[in-house]
């Protein structure tokens, strides 16, 4: 009898594996390009939030330092009536609120801005005027109706009064404190934003303002 070897698989010729190792390489060296690639972007985009975070925190501290400057500012120029209790600076956030009472900007029943009030404002347009901020002046009254017939004719309700008062204060800032009009506005809110309760006189005479909120642009 005779035995026979098991059947063996023709080889492939050598030049095959040659070409078959090559298209390996290619495929490899192809992901490899694509994975460099894809980490270049990445290092690229990292680079670029770093940069813009920097920024921002540059931004925020110079924004900062700019209101405590400013608010040191205003508070030694307006500290007789701070001391009064006429007017109080805060900081909201980046911002700067300037509450200031009726009284030391109008006459009772009054919208034009008297001396008194010229004198205060002369000071912070000159402590704001070369900064880059906007100035939003707000009215506010009490919850009294008027009554004095003069004033009534002139200002019906509380919300004709305190809008003619904050727009008085915004057009002083503008044609004497030499602000640009596009930094400015103004808003009448008669007895409906009150800082205390109306149902005391002292309550009263707190609503009863002008506030003025620094923004930076």
């Amino acid at each position: 009898s005779y035995l026979y070897p098991p059947a063996r698989a023709p080889r492939a010729p050598p030049h095959a594996d040659i070409a078959a190792a090559k298209d390996r390489e290619r495929v490899a060296a192809k992901r490899l390009k694509e994975a460099n690639d894809r980490f270049a972007n990445l290092q690229q985009d990292l680079s670029k939030v770093s940069g813009e975070l920097q920024q921002t925190v540059a931004e925020k501290e110079k924004i900062e330092s700019e209101l405590k400057g400013l608010q040191n500012e205003l508070t030694k120029k307006l500290e007789p009536e701070i001391q009064q209790g006429n007017v109080r600076i805060r900081r909201r956030g980046q911002e700067l609120v300037l509450d200031m009472a009726d009284q030391i900007l109008f006459d009772v029943g009054k919208s034009e801005v008297n001396d008194r009030g010229k004198s205060v404002l002369a000071g912070v347009a000159a402590s704001v005027s070369a900064l880059p901020y906007s100035l939003q002046v707000a009215g506010h009254t009490d919850s009294a109706r008027i009554t004095t017939p003069e004033t009534q004719e002139r200002y019906p309700t509380n919300w004709e009064l305190s809008t003619a008062r904050a727009t008085n204060v915004v057009r002083f800032l503008q044609e004497r404190g030499k602000i640009p009009g596009t930094r400015l506005g103004a808003a009448g809110f008669a007895e409906f934003r009150p800082a205390q309760s109306n149902a005391t006189e002292e309550g009263r005479q707190k609503n009863r303002r002008i506030e003025i909120l620094l923004q930076p642009l």
